[in-house]
Formats: C-alpha cells, sequence, structure tokens
C-alpha cells in the first residue's frame, strides 16, 4: 500500500539559471541546506515556480537526480511535477521518478487537448499513476494557468475511487468554498495543499494545514508564523502575520511576472542568486529589483 507523509509548508523551488540560460545544478546543495537549516522538511520540483514546462526530458531528470541527491542529505521529501509535456513525455518522467528515489509525484492535466470532464480528467491522472504505482500521485488544479476548470469535489472523490496511489491535490485558486468542499471529500491519508500564499491563514483556519506557494522559498519563518498563530488560536496575530505577506507579495507583483519577480525576490531577500528565468519571460531590471527591495525595507522584511 503507498502512503504519503508530507504535510506543512512545501516550497516549490526555483530552477537555478546561470546568465547564457544554463541550468545551475551547483547551486542545489546550498538550496536544500537553506531549507534544512530552517526547518523545512519537504519541496516540490518542477511547479510552476520551477519553470519544468520549459526544459527538455532529459534536464528534467537531471534535476530531479540532484534534488534527490540532495533531499536525501538533508532529510527533505522530494516531490517533483511531471506534467506539462507531451502524454508520452509525462509518462517517461513518471516511470523515471518511480525508479530513483522521488517520495511523490505531482501532474498536471494534459494541456492542450484539455479534459472536459470529471471522468476524462481522472483517466489522465490515472495513466501518471500507473507509470509509477509505488509513489504517493498528487493532482495539481491551477485553473488560472491550465484552464482546465473542472469540480474538484467531484473530482476527488472519483479519483480516490479508481486510482490507489492517488494522494491528494495541489490547490491553486482564490476559491476557499471549492477548497472547504475538497478538504471534506479526501480521506485521512491523502492530503490538500493551498497554492494560494496570500490566503494561508484564512484557509488555516478552515482546517488547511499544508501549503505550496513561491513566497515560502522567500519568507519561510514568516510563513510558518503565520500558522503557528492559527494553531495557537492567535487570529488577530495571524491576521497580522498573513497582511505583512500579502504587502510582500503585492511589492512584487507590481513589477512583471510571476517568476520573473520571485526569483529576484529570492536573490534579495537571501543572497542566494536564481538567475533570470528561462525563455520566453525576461529578467527584471535593476530598477524593478530596487523598488521591490525598498518596500521590503519598509515592511521590515530585509535590512
Amino acid at each position: 500500500m503507498v502512503t504519503f507523509n508530507a504535510s506543512g509548508l512545501m516550497p516549490p523551488v526555483f530552477t537555478p539559471l546561470n546568465d547564457d540560460l544554463s541550468i545551475n545544478y551547483d547551486i542545489i546543495p546550498t538550496y536544500a541546506k537553506y531549507f534544512a537549516d530552517r526547518g523545512i522538511k519537504s519541496v516540490l520540483v518542477g511547479g510552476t515556480t520551477g519553470e519544468n514546462m520549459c526544459f527538455s526530458v532529459a534536464d528534467r531528470k537531471k534535476i530531479a537526480d540532484v534534488w534527490v541527491e540532495n533531499g536525501r542529505k538533508y532529510g527533505l521529501h522530494i516531490m517533483v511535477q511531471v506534467g506539462g509535456a507531451p502524454m508520452s513525455d509525462v509518462l517517461e518522467l513518471a516511470k523515471y521518478c518511480s525508479k530513483v528515489g522521488v517520495n511523490s509525484l505531482l501532474t498536471l492535466p494534459e494541456l492542450y487537448f484539455k479534459p472536459q470532464s470529471v471522468s476524462e480528467l481522472v483517466a489522465y491522472v490515472k495513466n501518471v499513476a500507473n507509470a509509477a504505482p509505488n509513489l504517493p500521485v498528487l493532482y495539481y488544479h491551477i485553473p488560472s494557468m491550465s484552464k482546465v476548470e473542472i469540480n474538484m469535489p467531484s473530482f476527488v472523490t472519483e479519483a480516490t475511487r479508481n486510482i490507489p496511489n492517488f494522494k491528494g491535490i495541489k490547490f491553486t485558486s482564490n476559491d476557499l468554498s471549492e477548497c472547504a468542499q475538497v478538504l471534506r471529500a479526501l480521506k485521512k491519508d491523502q492530503e490538500l495543499f493551498l497554492g494560494a500564499d496570500t490566503l494561508l491563514a484564512p484557509a488555516a483556519v478552515m482546517g488547511v494545514r499544508s501549503s505550496i506557494g513561491t513566497t515560502y522559498n522567500i519568507f519561510p519563518a514568516l510563513a510558518q508564523d503565520i500558522l503557528n498563530a492559527i494553531a495557537k488560536k492567535d487570529i488577530e496575530q495571524a491576521r497580522v502575520l498573513q497582511e505583512k505577506l500579502s504587502l510582500a507579495v503585492e511589492a512584487h507583483t507590481v513589477e512583471g511576472a510571476w517568476v520573473p519577480i520571485m526569483k529576484a525576490g529570492m536573490e534579495i531577500v537571501t543572497g542566494i542568486k536564481m538567475g533570470p528565468p528561462a525563455l520566453p519571460q525576461k529578467p527584471l531590471s535593476e530598477e524593478a529589483k530596487k523598488r521591490i527591495a525598498d518596500k521590503l525595507r519598509t515592511l521590515k522584511l530585509i535590512k
């Protein structure tokens, strides 16, 4: 029987690039240690933040290899997102991950000939899960990007019934009503990961205990403090901390697209250089980086 034991904060890692857009594998050990030193227990490799849809299958395999190696070294659960590619490549990646020590899989839906119903989406995820029957498989719900807008409570119920190793969902939507329905539909051995950084506190009040968000790379302590405040039933403190995190997000989002701005923010706050985004996205200007830094300084998130 396949079991899944990851929960809490799970940062979706960036893929560090050199200035020539080659992958900077050498910085990943430092990156992994950064998480371990801050109490992070698991990471998502290959999500939207990781830009893996922009890379070849060979690159995606090597990225997984390096994270598995460092996950073992630093005690990190390694979840790998295998979707966002032709079906044959998705299955190849799933099979590969099942053999090299990856701990769990996440998959996007088919992105061109999109699933049109619950049954079609379940069939897609089942194909991926069958390629890695020894691994927990979760579904990546991100309708703002995938445009696959299928009722998630119904999907979760059907996927649970038909896929033995289906273990949950990354719910990247601001619809907390649907989120609550999904949470009720899941079984005890499954997990819902919220994918909306600015809703961490209200979702936690509703009982969502796990979250995957880009800003947990940059502000892991702030995010954990929010969850700790909810656990202590200090709602006012959680509200104040959530507002601080939300303002930090807004300091970035006015400057451009999500991955370029967050890669810049990671370097500003932590000093770990993630480099430019993959093509076709463009890096931020130095002026934009300065504006972000000034706002984070005002929020007392950097000195």
